[in-house]
């Protein structure tokens, strides 16, 4: 399995790049465009600077010559692709697809996302296939890398939370023409329930996965320890060692063969990266 973490970007792509080839990363995660400072005046309601043409084609080229060979975007905010209220939705359409064209104008081979939550007074079922329509639509304005759908620490309204939910968006997404790969966050699974710490644990969940996706379409793994007890729903990564999860769970992940193509990004609190690489690394 390729390791490496996710980057800010708020210096730009080509600074994130360099700090993730200075770590030896194997793979890079961004976010598509900065956020703008609060006094810049916004384009379109949301604050945001999209990547310079010139810059980004430096990026491109520069990108595969190094050690980074796999390279994802991660959307940023998609607030209401599932929600009933029509005009929220069409904004949210807006939204991903202005993050497909980024991602694609940087060369990203997948584009991670989460499904939401769906309204007040709906369903689960109405929000998949509210999302799902959503998703397809940005994607035939924008084009853009393959869709990657990531599993969420669940709870309340929020969809993904399961790996049952997950197969639902991807069969209604298939039904649509549009192909959707997975990633597994091993936080997110945590809070959600799912007792990834243990190797038996760890062997069950990626056993349930692979039954309902295909090892194979699982290509990413965000690897995150979490200080978040084990089904409260609650986001809370933590740095390596600090957490709850420890090393059994992770080194089964890591040692699984059906997923050894995958590649794994860590999201981490900030200041201690190369530790955390280093960590993982030392198990894998």
């Amino acid at each position: 399995m390729r390791l490496g973490l996710h980057v800010g970007i708020r210096r730009g792509a080509l600074a994130a790049l360099g700090r993730a080839e200075a770590l030896g990363a194997e793979a890079l995660q961004l976010l598509p465009y900065r956020r703008l400072p609060a006094q810049q005046p916004a384009p379109d309601g949301f604050r945001w600077e999209a990547p310079d043409p010139y810059d980004a084609g430096v990026f491109r080229e520069r990108r595969p010559r190094g050690c980074v060979k796999r390279f994802v975007a991660h959307v940023r905010y998609l607030p209401f692709l599932a929600s009933t209220d029509a005009l929220k939705r069409s904004a949210s359409v807006s939204l991903l697809a202005r993050e497909l064209a980024f991602s694609e104008l940087l060369g990203a081979d997948e584009i991670v996302f989460h499904l939401g939550a769906y309204s007040p007074g709906s369903d689960i079922r109405t929000g998949i296939r509210l999302f799902a329509e959503g998703a397809a639509e940005a994607r035939k304005r924008s084009g853009g890398p393959p869709f990657v759908i990531e599993n969420v620490p669940g709870g309340g309204r929020r969809m993904g939370g399961t790996l049952e939910e997950l197969a639902a968006y991807r069969e209604k997404m298939s039904a649509l023409g549009e192909p959707v790969r997975v990633c597994l966050d091993t936080a997110h699974a945590w809070a959600a329930g799912y007792d990834v710490s243990s190797e038996p644990g760890m062997d069950a969940f990626l056993d349930r996965a692979a039954a309902l996706f295909g090892a194979g379409d699982v290509t990413l793994f965000h690897i995150n320890d979490t200080r978040a007890a084990r089904g409260s729903h609650r986001e809370h990564h933590e740095h390596w060692g600090a957490g709850l999860l420890g090393t059994q769970g992770l080194r089964r992940l890591l040692a699984r063969p059906d997923f050894a193509r995958a590649a794994g990004i860590l999201e981490m609190p900030p200041g201690r990266d190369r530790e955390n690489l280093d960590f993982v690394r030392a198990l894998r």
